[in-house]
């Protein structure tokens, strides 16, 4: 009987899909343009953060990788189609991009705590997210921040009498 890859089941495709949306938040936070989600990956620039619906034996995960813009991707793959080695100006280009933006976001990931895996033969710039170490980042200042103005904003609308309400423009 032939292998034929199984689906993940539904509880792993959710810590996989809360998983992807850490990832793009952190990449976000880093700086690094996204993909939208939505969008067609051929026609934006940036990190392509997806989920693999397929089991891990299967080779499903969330993966993250670099989109180069479609002028240049365009480039490459119309010297790859017509013969073009590694030494092609486009096809080199391309690849040295996304390989240093690979490494980039590996190392922006590691730093937050997640581990990656990356080489994959199949897809040489993919990323592979396994999991994330929680540790402390910037969301525990954002949320520091935002419960110190929640109270501020209560305290200061809860201390303001009818007359100031009726002052502000």
């Amino acid at each position: 009987m032939p292998w034929k890859p199984a689906p993940a089941d539904a509880k792993v495709m959710a810590h996989r899909a809360t998983l992807a949306a850490a990832v793009r938040e952190e990449l976000a936070a880093a700086g690094l343009p996204l993909v939208p989600q939505d969008g067609h990956p051929s026609l934006s620039t940036g990190a392509h953060v997806y989920v693999d619906p397929l089991d891990d034996e299967s080779g499903g995960g969330v993966f993250v990788e670099w989109k180069v813009h479609y002028v240049l991707s365009s480039a490459a793959l119309d010297a790859l189609s017509e013969g073009g080695q590694a030494n092609d100006p486009s096809i080199r280009f391309a690849g040295r991009a996304k390989g240093a933006m690979q490494t980039a976001m590996a190392e922006i990931l590691s730093a937050a705590g997640y581990t990656v895996a990356k080489d994959n033969d199949e897809a040489p710039y993919q990323l592979m997210v396994k999991d994330q170490t929680p540790n402390p980042s910037w969301r525990a200042w954002l949320h520091t921040q935002t419960t110190r103005r929640e109270e501020t904003l209560s305290k200061t609308f809860h201390t303001q009498t009818p007359t100031d309400e009726a002052d502000t423009p």
